[in-house]
């Protein structure tokens, strides 16, 4: 390494592996020559297919590799404490292993470490160098907007090659953002974690995402998509890339209104009032909570295309809140925890998206692969019945011809109405899995909003039979 030092500071929440690379370019040598300063002990994580150490890498530094990296940047360690949220963990994950006093470190993602990380915006850190150069730092969804530029910053691991999206065309998102710490503060004062209602909310919102495409009068997603995307760059082929890639920043407004909306004790109680309180019912389709989370993220007809039964989590949310309100179950049991999250519901990720993408654009994406077993075995079930029915039909019998009519004619409709039961099974379980439902719906000849509330009543059949 070249002579000299120079006094680098970190960004406040940057990774360890972002720092290397910015004191890398302050000494003017390559970030490699640098890392040799330390003792490695095993091998960095590598972006899929171009190789290259991930931008979301994670480095932990044992007590000497942390004097080392102090020393190099001319910082005390008590500093790059405050600033780096990995530096604690690196003695901890080194700790009662001899090191005779080498600068050890170790490799790991930056997700297992801390949280997710996001590329840092390069107009603000380029206040640091002078120069456009790359940095990676902790944030989690509702930090992704630098208001100076008016930029979503995008996860450092998804792997689509971009590190920010324009909000010039979509201002509510950052007004969002503005929002968001009332809304945690009010899910502390009702006992809370704010994380946790994010993701219950950012859930929610995210299956409603997928229903959207089977929304007739939805208007504000594909406008907001379309301004994220630069305009017609996200048309034709190209839109279902730009929906994968601008989903959490278009949904952003949605996931605080609906947070706002879960940690309401209003709300709450027009969840109990819809539930028939202590005398039990079925839930309205378009009953006072339907109506009023319409109303707060601005869709009045929510309820009419019923997107509260569409979304499992927020179902969940809902039965939650309402046994523990009749205080039914036993107490510690997940089913009275409205803020319980099961891992089938948590989104998949962006990175996960773009792969499905990818094999589905080289038609390597199996049915095995991307449906559950359960679901699988479902489907088989209703052919199997819809076969066995007409295994028992005689076409060439010799009954009275009204009998025999008769017999064939209720056969064949229960066949027919158990194979459209198979068919719309099989439509959701592919939308699920990623088909774009109007591609569905041309497949089926059954026209998109039909379909769309087919497969939203077998969803909530399905949840209710496998929980």
């Amino acid at each position: 390494m070249g002579s000299g030092f120079f006094c680098v500071s970190p960004l406040a929440g940057e990774t360890v592996w972002s720092l290397m690379g910015w004191v890398a370019e302050r000494y003017g040598v390559p970030v490699a020559e640098l890392r040799a300063s330390w003792e490695w002990k095993n091998q960095p994580p590598r972006s899929p297919g171009i190789g290259g150490i991930r931008p979301d890498a994670e480095v932990l530094l044992a007590p000497a590799g942390q004097d080392l990296l102090a020393a190099v940047c001319r910082a005390d360690r008590r500093s790059l404490e405050r600033a780096l949220p990995a530096w604690l963990a690196g003695p901890e994950t080194f700790a009662g292993v001899l090191s005779d006093g080498l600068p050890e470190a170790r490799w790991q993602l930056g997700g297992a470490v801390h949280g997710p990380v996001v590329h840092a915006c390069r107009l603000c850190t380029a206040g640091r160098s002078g120069r456009d150069v790359a940095a990676a730092r902790y944030r989690e969804r509702w930090q992704r907007v630098c208001a100076r530029h008016g930029r979503w910053l995008l996860g450092a691991g998804d792997g689509h090659g971009l590190e920010h999206l324009e909000l010039a065309g979509c201002p509510e998102i950052a007004v969002a953002q503005r929002r968001w710490p009332a809304v945690a503060g009010r899910a502390v004062a009702v006992g809370v974690d704010p994380l946790t209602v994010f993701s219950v909310a950012w859930a929610v919102v995210c299956q409603w995402w997928e229903l959207a495409l089977g929304w007739g009068r939805e208007r504000v997603w594909p406008a907001r998509l379309h301004a994220l995307a630069g305009g017609d760059a996200g048309a034709g082929e190209g839109f279902w890339w730009w929906r994968v890639v601008a989903r959490e920043t278009a949904v952003f407004p949605e996931v605080v209104a609906v947070a706002r909306a879960l940690v309401d004790p209003v709300v709450t109680e027009m969840v109990w009032r819809d539930s028939g309180g202590e005398r039990m019912r079925a839930f309205p389709t378009d009953g006072e909570f339907a109506q009023e989370l319409g109303r707060r993220v601005g869709r009045p007809w929510l309820g009419e295309v019923d997107a509260v039964a569409g979304s499992a989590a927020l179902v969940r949310w809902r039965a939650a809140v309402v046994r523990r309100r009749r205080g039914t179950g036993q107490v510690g049991e997940r089913e009275l925890d409205p803020w319980w999250l099961p891992r089938e519901e948590q989104p998949v990720s962006v990175a996960a998206q773009l792969r499905t993408l990818a094999q589905r654009a080289d038609g390597s994406i199996s049915w095995r692969a991307s449906v559950p077993r359960q679901e699988r075995g479902w489907i088989g079930e209703k052919v199997r019945e819809a076969t066995d029915v007409l295994s028992w039909l005689d076409v060439h019998g010799t009954a009275a011809l009204a009998g025999a009519a008769r017999e064939l004619i209720v056969g064949l409709r229960q066949s027919v109405a158990v194979l459209d039961e198979a068919l719309v099974a099989v439509a959701s379980a592919a939308h699920h899995a990623g088909v774009p439902l109007d591609s569905l719906s041309a497949w089926a000849d059954v026209p998109v909003e039909e379909l769309s509330r087919d497969v939203v009543r077998h969803r909530t059949n399905l949840e209710q039979r496998y929980g």
